[in-house]
């Protein structure tokens, strides 16, 4: 018997649709459960400032400027905010200065929707929420922190 005949039973077409929600079911997830973990040397010098001093290496992103740099940082989100905000953790290490990090939310037109921050001595991995209502579907977030001289950026780790 052809393969293509086995379709044509009233039982296999009826169980098919079953299958796929027991597949779903018993632990297969789709994209909403993506890590979107964003390693550190993604992050970019902020504005006109040129890259020299922002080195990329296998464990973050250095200062080495001999100043203090602003740097920003993709925030990558899967899904919708949830109603108990979106949140992202910011790790790294503010050397012996101290580093001010500050999520940012706009709309699809450029329109500010809010921001959080936060200041941190040392080695750091904090956490930045907000509201839900900040955070509407069609909005993009960025992570904007500034980096002392010999700090760094380890990675932007988004909750979802």
């Amino acid at each position: 018997m052809k393969a293509s005949h086995l379709w044509k039973s009233g039982a296999l077409r009826a169980m098919a649709p079953i299958a796929l929600v027991a597949g779903s079911l018993m632990g297969v997830h789709g994209s909403a459960a993506a890590l979107t973990t964003e390693h550190g040397s993604n992050c970019k010098p902020y504005g006109n400032s040129a890259t020299s001093g922002l080195y990329s290496y296998i464990s973050g992103a250095y200062n080495y400027s001999g100043g203090s740099m602003g740097v920003a940082c993709p925030v990558v989100r899967t899904a919708a905010a949830p109603s108990t905000g979106y949140s992202v953790w910011v790790d790294g290490s503010a050397s012996t200065g101290t580093t001010s990090c500050t999520m940012y939310s706009y709309n699809y037109t450029g329109a500010y929707l809010g921001s959080i921050s936060f200041s941190a001595t040392g080695v750091f991995d904090r956490l930045l929420t907000l509201p839900a209502s900040q955070v509407p579907t069609y909005s993009s977030q960025v992570v904007y922190c500034y980096v002392p001289a010999n700090g760094s950026l380890y990675d932007v780790e988004p909750v979802q």
